[in-house]
């Protein structure tokens, strides 16, 4: 039982964490109203949500196996959902930070 909580804490400890540490658009950007560079920052930081999506993907696959780990089925399991947790958060900013992507990109050609 020790070891599902301290797990549980250490998940929720790796969310809080990821989630805190994602950083917003530089300062400069916004200050100066560049909507090109927003733009491009949004996109970029999209992508790389997007890519982060398919690295616990890939991982979620791997601890899907059969002969990846000798531990419990519950454990395995536990380790997949946390995955699939993250795929849909990754994925969930990623829509976000494209939808910024685009209104910026909206307000750089009304300026012009």
């Amino acid at each position: 039982m020790r070891t599902r909580w301290s797990g549980r804490w250490l998940s929720a400890a790796l969310l809080a964490t990821t989630i805190s540490c994602a950083s917003g658009p530089p300062q400069d950007l916004i200050l100066q109203d560049d909507h090109a560079g927003l733009t491009r920052w949004y996109a970029r930081e999209a992508a790389s949500l997007r890519d982060k999506a398919e690295e616990m993907r890939r991982m979620a696959e791997e601890y899907a196996k059969p002969d990846y780990l000798t531990s419990p089925k519950q454990t395995k399991e536990e380790l997949i959902a946390h995955c699939q947790l993250f795929i849909k958060l990754y994925t969930e900013g990623a829509r976000e930070a494209e939808a910024l992507a685009k209104l910026h990109h909206g307000l750089d050609k009304t300026i012009e």
